[in-house]
C-alpha cells in the first residue's frame, strides 16, 4: 500500500521513506539534521539524538509529528541502548540508522591534551561502535535495513593537526567495510559518506580556534569552497534508499569537493 504523502514545516514530502523509522545522532543541527529533516520529508519516523535537551526539542517540533529525541551523550552506551528501545516503543522497530555524531577538536601531536584525544575517540568511534552493536539486531528484524556512518575526508587524507579526529574517522572507515559483512546476512547494509569541510558547528568552532584551518580547508578542494549540511546530507539519503542503492554495501563515498585528488590545491 501506498503510503500516503506528509508535511514537514507545511511542505509536501514525498513518500520514499514511508513507514520506516529512523535514528540519526548529532542530529539537533547541522549535517545531523539536515539528515533527519529529508526523512522526514520521505515520510520516515525519525529518532534525533543529540546531548542538549532543548535544542532536540526544538528540531524535532520543526519536523512534526513523525519525530521524537532521546537526550544523551553518544559516548555513553546507554544512549544508544535507550535510543533504540525508543524507536522499537513508539515506532514498532528500526530500519535506519544514521550515526553523524562527532567531536572536531584540533591540534598537534605535542599540543593537544589526552583529554581531548579521549573525548575525540569516545564520541567519533566508541559512539559508532555502540550505536552499530544496540541497533544491529532491531535492524535485522526489518527489511531492507540500511545504517550510513558520517567519517571524513581527513580518515582518508591525512591533514596537520587533525592527527586524533582523522585516526577515528580511519577506524572507521575500516569498520563500515567489516560491519557490511558481518550484517550482510541479517539484510543490513553499511556504508559511509567522507565529507570534506562542511559549514556545521563543529567546524564553526574550529575555525574559530584556528582560523587558517577555513582558508586550508578551502585550498585543498578543487571546487574551492566549503559544503552546506545539505549537500552532505543528499548522498547520505541517497545511500538509505533501498531503490537506489539497494546493491550498494560496504562503501565510502567521497562528498569532498575533489580534496582526495587535490594534495593542496593551487
Amino acid at each position: 500500500m501506498t503510503e500516503p504523502a506528509r508535511t514537514v514545516a507545511g511542505e509536501e514530502t514525498d513518500t520514499r521513506f514511508g513507514g520506516r523509522t529512523a535514528i540519526v545522532t548529532g542530529a539537533s543541527e547541522g549535517i545531523g539534521f539536515a539528515v533527519a529533516e529529508g526523512l522526514a520529508l520521505g515520510g520516515a519516523n525519525v529518532v534525533l539524538v543529540a546531548r542538549r535537551d532543548d535544542v532536540l526539542a526544538e528540531a524535532a517540533e520543526k519536523l512534526g509529528s513523525n519525530a521524537s529525541y532521546v537526550s544523551g551523550d553518544v559516548a555513553d552506551e546507554a544512549t544508544a541502548e535507550r535510543a533504540v528501545a525508543h524507536a522499537v516503543d513508539t515506532y514498532g522497530g528500526l530500519d535506519l540508522l544514521v550515526c553523524n555524531a562527532g567531536t572536531l577538536i584540533p591540534g598537534g601531536v605535542s599540543e593537544q591534551p589526552m583529554e581531548q584525544v579521549d573525548q575525540t575517540i569516545a564520541v567519533n568511534l566508541r559512539g559508532a561502535v555502540a550505536f552499530m552493536r544496540h541497533a544491529a539486531p532491531a535492524m535485522g528484524r526489518q527489511e531492507r535495513a540500511a545504517a550510513v556512518f558520517v567519517s571524513s575526508a581527513t580518515g582518508r587524507q591525512p591533514m596537520a593537526g587533525m592527527g586524533a579526529y582523522g585516526a577515528t574517522k580511519a577506524a572507521l572507515n575500516y569498520l563500515v567495510p567489516t560491519w557490511a559483512t558481518e550484517l550482510a546476512p541479517s539484510g543490513i547494509r553499511v556504508n559511509a559518506v567522507s565529507p570534506g569541510g562542511t559549514y556545521t558547528p563543529a567546524l564553526r568552532a574550529a575555525t574559530a580556534a584556528v582560523p587558517e584551518l577555513e582558508q586550508a580547508t578551502i585550498a585543498t578542494n578543487l571546487i574551492k569552497r566549503i559544503a552546506t549540511p545539505e549537500e552532505v546530507a543528499g548522498p547520505v539519503l541517497t545511500l538509505l534508499d533501498e531503490n537506489v542503492s539497494g546493491y550498494v554495501t560496504g562503501a565510502i563515498w567521497d562528498i569532498d569537493g575533489g580534496y582526495q585528488r587535490d594534495r593542496g590545491g593551487a
